[in-house]
């Protein structure tokens, strides 16, 4: 119980939508070597009888053969000092929901392709038991949007690895708001005034040294209406805050995020734009550089686009 207990104010400390186990020492937002940039579920919140697909926005400085996947998942998260391993034996807690008469958990262990299936095959009784509290008295459980389960990705190549974990949540009752992952339509950046639409083939040039404005396209519709508790844990109806983190392999930009919170505050087109400047030729030699925008909402979406520019000789 006290292993259950400290694990679980573990996990409730895990705020951020994506924890790296490695140090960054350039700014956070420009990529350098193995990277996992997100992870996302589709559906982001299965119900019971669902399948979530599992893919993740994986950098590597070249094209990598010997890139390999990891996944796993735990009922509650890890804790930090023991690099975020689940502390549940699989066969342990499925040998007390036979006890209970319960269908075991689906297999923590969920392949090495490049994505992964979880099936929320969980019979909802046991999600109502660890909700309400039974197992883990004076430490709730935050459960307005689905129970809180925990995805592990580690990522592999013959001189690198990173292991990632992040927040998923399954709903076990209708009722709870289903939450649409949020969609980039695409990239931009204005050139001498121009409106140049970027995409995966390297058919802009931008300057080195010198700042262009870049923008996403996004919907305001990504923010979803939903119901859920205020700041003061009160039943309200919401709107959905979003982030966008703006990766980049050269340079720096103006924000490494941008966001937008509906409260009659912020602009919507503040989420979607932001400035980039690509380093010089003797601080990145290459001819090209990638960009990659990763959008967030604060229920645990997430989607992203990428493109690729080519940059000018000098300076």
């Amino acid at each position: 119980m006290k292993r259950l207990l400290a694990t679980t104010v573990a996990f409730a400390g895990l705020a951020l939508p994506l924890v790296a186990c490695r140090p960054d020492f350039a700014p956070y937002n420009r990529v350098e070597s193995l990277r996992v940039l997100a992870v996302q579920a589709e559906p982001a919140t299965p119900l019971p009888g669902e399948a979530a697909t599992l893919s993740a926005l994986v950098f590597t400085p070249t094209p990598d053969p010997t890139l390999t996947y990891h996944w796993s998942w735990c009922p509650l998260g890890g804790l930090a000092d023991n690099g975020y391993l689940c502390p549940f034996q699989e066969a342990e807690l499925n040998a007390l929901l036979a006890d209970a008469s319960l269908p075991p958990l689906p297999p923590f262990e969920l392949g090495v392709a490049e994505t992964a299936t979880l099936s929320n095959s969980i019979d909802p009784n046991v999600f109502q038991i660890a909700c309400s509290g039974m197992l883990t008295p004076g430490v709730p459980i935050d459960c307005s949007g689905g129970f809180p389960i925990q995805l592990m990705l580690t990522v592999t190549t013959a001189t690198d690895s990173v292991t990632t974990v992040q927040k998923m949540n399954l709903r076990f009752d209708p009722a709870t708001p289903a939450n649409a992952n949020p969609v980039v339509d695409g990239l931009n950046a204005r050139v001498a005034g121009v409106v140049m639409p970027l995409s995966d083939i390297a058919d802009v040039t931008l300057p080195r040294d010198r700042e262009t404005l870049i923008f996403a396209d996004a919907s305001p519709t990504n923010s979803e209406t939903y119901a859920g508790l205020d700041d003061d844990g009160l039943p309200a109806t919401l709107k959905e805050r979003l982030f966008m983190t703006w990766f980049v392999e050269s340079g720096d930009t103006d924000d490494s995020r941008t966001s937008f919170v509906n409260n009659g505050t912020t602009d919507f087109a503040a989420l979607l734009e932001n400035k980039w400047i690509p380093a010089k030729t003797k601080d990145y030699p290459a001819a090209t550089a990638r960009l990659y925008v990763v959008l967030h909402d604060n229920r645990g979406g997430v989607s992203w686009r990428s493109a690729i520019v080519n940059l000018e000789p000098t300076p």
